[in-house]
């Protein structure tokens, strides 16, 4: 059966390639410009692109406003927080999954690209994607097409030594392990800003938080995440509330994306303590703003956690061993102003698996290396946030 798979996988990939090729065929450049366009493609997940602000932001100094400009290329998933940044001309979006799985969809985002013109292509991302990223930068047709060497994270060697050829220059990456940040500053380093060093990335909400919340001290707790897999169990979030707002008196928000509601819903059932469901119920912008209000917030190893730091909020990241020094802890290369996430850690040799876990897991649970972290683990850390600023009831 995984042979089979496979083989369709096999097929599918090249369906996709015959229809980028045929807009490759059908259609040319426009080069009526009067200035220099840029186009810098990035399409990975929320947090991602919220660790790579620290970079974006400086790309203006490498292409000036006055002949230059620049459009993104996003995720649909935080284009809306793109949109509100000054570092862009124009923002588009990309729906991931229509453009993997809707051949129409496909096609006319390959022409808009096309037909754009662009001088030159930027996909920074350090884990490429084939049919994604790569796919884009080939139809492009830009005169400069620039990424990075990589790692092997997201492609398969063969696809790898295929579509390196695509790119007119790969940045070189070192093999040695970098946290996301240090490995953006790598990239930009490469691009000609040798003056750049890793620091945190600032977000500016754009909201006012919703009008229902109306209270000045609330922590928030963020249960979901985007793999069962990375899940700590809600039984503890459960546990830990009840012991936040013995200590504070709080009302906790639960906070995440749309598709989490039934997670929101589990979590506030039985517990004795206020909790207020606000799953699904926010845009990205909304969220934002929530975050910047709060006290502290708590959670999986997701964008919450890079939202919460990015816009000066204490998080504490219940961190599992996957990608454990990838996007967390945070490593800097310059003097950090603002207070770093605190991870908390069930230490396992088996680390760095990018969850391939090496341990039988029963469906729909997650790895050890996520349920041994344990309530008393998490709370030590939250209470230490607590006590120093004085949050504490007397």
């Amino acid at each position: 059966m995984q042979f089979i798979l496979k083989i369709l996988g096999l097929v599918y990939c090249k369906l996709l390639l015959l229809i980028d090729s045929l807009v490759l065929i059908f259609y040319s450049q426009r080069h009526e410009k009067l200035k220099k366009n840029i186009l810098l493609v990035r399409l990975d997940a929320i947090g991602d692109f919220i660790l790579w602000l620290d970079a974006a932001k400086r790309f203006r100094e490498l292409f000036p406003e006055r002949g230059h400009e620049i459009t993104l290329l996003g995720n649909r998933a935080w284009t809306s927080l793109a949109e509100k940044t000054p570092y862009f001309e124009e923002v588009w979006l990309l729906d991931r999954h229509k453009f993997l799985r809707n051949i129409t969809y496909r096609f006319k985002m390959m022409k808009k690209v096309r037909q754009a013109g662009f001088d030159m292509v930027i996909q920074p991302v350090f884990s490429r994607e084939f049919l994604f990223g790569d796919a884009i930068v080939k139809i492009s047709g830009a005169k400069e097409r620039i990424g990075s060497q990589g790692d092997y994270s997201n492609i398969n060697p063969w696809q790898k030594r295929i579509s390196d050829r695509w790119y007119t220059r790969l940045i070189p990456a070192t093999k040695e392990p970098l946290m996301e940040l240090e490995r953006n500053a790598e990239f930009m380093r490469g691009l000609g800003l040798a003056d750049f060093r890793a620091g945190i990335p600032e977000l500016l909400p754009s909201c006012t938080i919703p009008v229902d919340i109306n209270l000045k001290d609330y922590y928030i707790l963020f249960p979901g995440v985007s793999a069962k897999i990375r899940q700590w169990p809600l039984s503890q979030f459960k546990e830990l509330a009840v012991r936040i707002y013995q200590n504070t008196g709080w009302v906790g928000f639960v906070c995440g994306g749309h598709g989490e509601e039934l997670l929101g819903k589990r979590l506030v059932q039985d517990v004795d303590v206020p909790l207020q469901n606000w799953v699904g119920r926010t845009s990205l912008q909304e969220l934002a703003a929530i975050i910047r209000g709060a006290r502290v917030v708590i959670g999986n190893e997701t964008s919450a956690i890079h939202m919460a730091t990015a816009v000066s909020t204490q998080a504490v990241c219940i961190l599992g061993g996957g990608h454990f020094g990838r996007f967390m802890p945070y490593r800097l290369e310059m003097e950090a102003k603002k207070i770093l996430p605190v991870p908390v850690v069930h230490k396992m040799n088996c680390f760095g698996c990018n969850w391939h876990c090496i341990y039988p897991i029963p469906k729909g649970n997650a790895a050890p290396c996520v349920t041994k972290i344990s309530v008393n683990a998490v709370w030590d850390e939250t209470i230490k946030i607590l006590k120093r600023e004085n949050y504490l009831l007397i």
